[in-house]
């Protein structure tokens, strides 16, 4: 049994952790002006640009995120050799995530998402990207590359985590010979993918599915249709078939069902279910924070913590990144005031001889003092 680590003490642990990061890389570009009359050639809005972002998003949004959170980063993924592949490596660049593992591929059309964005209001979102001819296997020197690469990366981290959106980077040959690798030098592997039944023989710490994808894992198994309804409807029964459901499926030690608003439910073959609550957000942008959630969570299973205070550091990594603007990303400062906070408020609410209704009142003060305070003004600098 691990011994109780303060979560304040996890997150400074962060610092200098060496994680790998696997999975899809994506550009996010962001254009955003206002709207004030509509276009005389159709009935659409003219757009005046007022401001252009560009973001890494998938894998390298997680790559970014362990960054700023202290972390040494090595990611591997795959690039085309186009104009959005360059944005994508700059990007990485200004976050400080060395993009030198990231494997270019001329078959290949590098991910992006380019979001229209009027007057605060989404307009519309183009995709473009992945394997120019949907039938065209990965180039063979791209593929040898990824495995080669994974065996340098594999012996240098102390942790791993995969953010698999399914276009290509984690083939059967990559997923066996990373089986193969943690098998020989066990280590936290934590798998966020949107094909969950590709990892099954996987014996990852823990993997991090969302309500929809624990069932579309189950149909699959099942060869059933999926008809998951919204997690703010489900039971605590329905949920804990789910969860029990793809913890038998999976390999892996615990398996972390993300609910949205409702929090996280972590499951582990020899407990009961636990469920973390999340916080109370008023405006929420979600872009980015599973990404900034599994974050959190693996550099604290890294630095000692039990799964159980992981997953609240991750759940709070998640409710700042909700409450920023476009793809986010959370650095350690930020996370660490808010792991202080809710420490402190935990304590005097405990401790407090006037009952637990102050402990939301003393936290929002607490929040206001320390966001003035000299964390805020070296994080600013």
């Amino acid at each position: 049994m691990k011994q109780h680590v303060p979560a304040v003490d996890l997150v400074r642990g962060f610092r200098d952790k060496r994680t790998l990061v696997i999975g899809d890389a994506m550009l996010d570009t962001y254009l955003e002006g206002t709207a004030t009359r509509l276009c005389s050639e159709g009935p659409v809005p003219v757009v005046s640009k007022t401001a252009e972002y560009r973001i890494p998003g998938g894998a390298a949004n997680t790559a970014a995120n362990l960054r700023a959170l202290g972390a040494e980063v090595a990611l591997l993924g795959i690039v085309g050799t186009d104009l959005a592949a360059s944005l994508l490596r700059a990007a990485l660049a200004t976050h400080h995530v060395d993009e030198k593992w990231l494997v270019a591929d001329t078959a290949f059309s590098t991910l992006h998402k380019l979001r229209i964005v009027a007057n605060n209001q989404y307009v519309v979102r183009f995709d473009e990207g992945g394997i120019r001819e949907q039938i065209a296997p990965l180039a063979s020197s791209c593929q040898q590359s990824l495995l080669a690469h994974l065996e340098t990366l594999y012996r240098w981290c102390d942790l791993v985590v995969v953010s698999d959106y399914g276009y290509g980077v984690t083939s059967d040959q990559f997923i066996a010979r990373l089986h193969t690798l943690h098998t020989q030098e066990p280590k936290p592997v934590l798998i966020d993918s949107k094909m969950l039944h590709r990892f099954r023989a996987v014996p990852a710490t823990v993997v991090t599915p969302n309500y929809a994808e624990a069932n579309a894992l189950i149909a699959h198994i099942d060869n059933t249709f999926s008809s998951a309804r919204s997690e703010t409807l489900l039971s605590s029964s329905a949920l804990e078939h789910v969860g029990r459901r793809v913890l038998d499926t999976m390999q892996a030690e615990y398996v972390a069902v993300t609910l949205g608003a409702r929090g996280v439910a972590v499951f582990h073959r020899n407990a009961e279910m636990l469920h973390v609550e999340a916080h109370s957000v008023q405006r929420a942008d979600d872009v980015g924070a599973g990404d900034s959630f599994i974050s959190g969570m693996a550099l604290a299973l890294a630095t000692g913590g039990d799964v159980e205070a992981a997953v609240r550091i991750g759940i709070d990594a998640a409710a700042i990144a909700v409450a920023k603007q476009r793809t986010a990303i959370v650095d350690q400062q930020e996370l660490l005031r808010r792991v202080s906070i809710r420490e402190y408020a935990t304590r005097a609410e405990m401790q407090s001889p006037v009952g637990p209704q102050n402990a939301p009142a003393l936290a929002a003060y607490l929040h206001a003092d320390l966001s003035a305070g000299p964390d805020a003004a070296d994080h600013n600098q």
